[in-house]
């Protein structure tokens, strides 16, 4: 039992010195937008202690309502930090035509998880088209849909309705009909 006792300990403190010297480097990324000769460049750089980190891994990511949208194959940084990213011209923007972008490192061996996100207005505004707004089809919002579609519910609708307004017509009927006829047995009466 006094082996087994000793073995346990000798497991956690092998254990718990390698965790401590195991520790991820602190690194730091940036990035930052350029144009090029017309050409959109986004650069990430990847710094530990103020010095240029080479060999690292980035990938650049733009953020969409239900995820991130990868831009182009991830690409190692240089010897001076950096990896440089040419950004597509065709991306839809959102609303306000700013894009949210995303440098990441994923997963390295010596510095972990990094990430940094910045906004740009590179995108491009989707504006709606008038061929657009005058083509009726079954996947069309509520006002562009067909009329045969439009006209058929409203039609259920009042049917429903009238049907609804001929029972209460009824039921009022039926009372006024039912006091004459009392009043009529009780004058025969």
């Amino acid at each position: 039992m006094k082996i087994f006792n000793q073995f346990i300990l000798l497991c956690a403190s092998v254990f718990l010195t390698l965790t401590v010297f195991a520790q991820e480097k602190e690194a730091k990324l940036s990035i930052t937008f350029t144009t090029v000769d017309s050409v959109k460049v986004c650069k990430a750089l990847v710094t530990s202690e103020d010095k240029p980190v080479k060999d690292v891994s980035v990938k650049l990511f733009v953020h969409r309502l239900f995820g991130l949208l990868p831009v182009g194959d991830p690409i190692s940084t240089d010897e001076n930090g950096l990896a440089t990213f040419k950004f597509p011209t065709d991306i839809p923007a959102e609303i306000n035509g700013k894009l949210i972008v995303l440098a990441k490192v994923e997963d390295d061996d010596n510095y972990g998880n990094l990430d940094a996100k910045s906004e740009i207005d590179w995108g491009v505004l989707q504006v709606p088209s008038k061929s657009d707004e005058a083509e009726r089809s079954l996947s069309a919002s509520r006002g562009r849909a067909p009329i045969y579609f439009m006209v058929a519910s409203d039609l259920i609708i009042l049917g429903i309705w009238g049907t609804l307004i001929y029972i209460v017509f009824q039921v009022f009927k039926i009372k006024r009909i039912s006091s004459k006829n009392q009043k009529k047995s009780q004058v025969n009466s």
